[in-house]
């Protein structure tokens, strides 16, 4: 057997070790997922619970943002512009009020 074939047929069983150890792990992952799905229904556990989002993230791994926007009948209430408007926002927009107008003056 040369050099070249020698590569080959160890290329070949390189090939073959690792769909067997592929199938090892999907097969124990399987086991591991219906394992996790017993104790969550069991303790009646929530993805917040887990530390989960829903969105591939852990809950809580992202900052949070800074303020953007201040109410100015209450400084204490603000919003960083990001998911829905408050309800001061709304209030402000529909009396025809700017998003401009409830922005945190910098410096």
């Amino acid at each position: 057997m040369n050099n070249d074939q020698e590569i080959n047929l160890i290329e070949q069983q390189i090939k073959e070790l690792a769909a067997k150890k592929q199938a090892l792990l999907n097969k124990h992952r399987h086991e591991v997922i219906q394992k996790a799905r017993t104790m969550i229904a069991e303790y009646s556990l929530t993805a917040s619970e887990l530390g989960l989002s829903g969105r591939g993230k852990t809950a809580g791994s992202g900052r949070k943002a800074a303020p953007k926007y201040a109410n100015p009948q209450n400084s204490a209430q603000t919003w960083s512009g990001r998911g829905p408007h408050p309800k001061w926002v709304k209030e402000t927009l529909a009396k025809g009020g700017s998003l401009e107008s409830l922005l945190i003056a910098k410096g």
